[in-house]
């Protein structure tokens, strides 16, 4: 279950590396032109929202220390893959990012739901 906690999370760090990615004036999602201020503050609010998601998630699942760390490796390495991707398939790595940003953004408010149940003593 841990294990799946932690891939949950790192796969969330697409929710804002994808948003981040379409606020930044590249030319792989756009013509290169800086985007508006109320765009850049809607990205920095996604990817605070995200940071304490997927720490919350994986500290709960692996420990303080651990968790973390899976966060900033998770950020490092899709972001890395993220940039790649973009340059060879633009729409496609949007698209697929989001996908998958969502699905680990699920997984781990289900997990964190499922913690908040065991601690009520909810479930066992």
């Amino acid at each position: 279950m841990n294990e799946l906690i932690g891939a949950s999370a790192a796969l969330a760090s697409l929710i804002a590396l994808t948003r981040w990615a379409r606020t930044v004036p590249t030319r792989a999602w756009g013509d290169g032109t800086p985007p508006a201020t109320a765009a850049s503050r809607r990205a920095w609010a996604v990817v605070l929202a995200t940071l304490v998601l997927q720490a919350l998630a994986a500290t709960a699942a692996a420990g303080l220390a651990a968790g973390l760390a899976l966060v900033v490796a998770a950020w490092m390495v899709l972001g890395w893959l993220l940039v790649l991707a973009m340059n060879q398939w633009p729409a496609s790595s949007l698209r697929w990012g989001h996908r998958l940003g969502a699905l680990g953004g699920t997984g781990c408010l289900l997990a964190l739901a499922w913690q908040l149940l065991r601690a009520g003593g909810l479930v066992s």
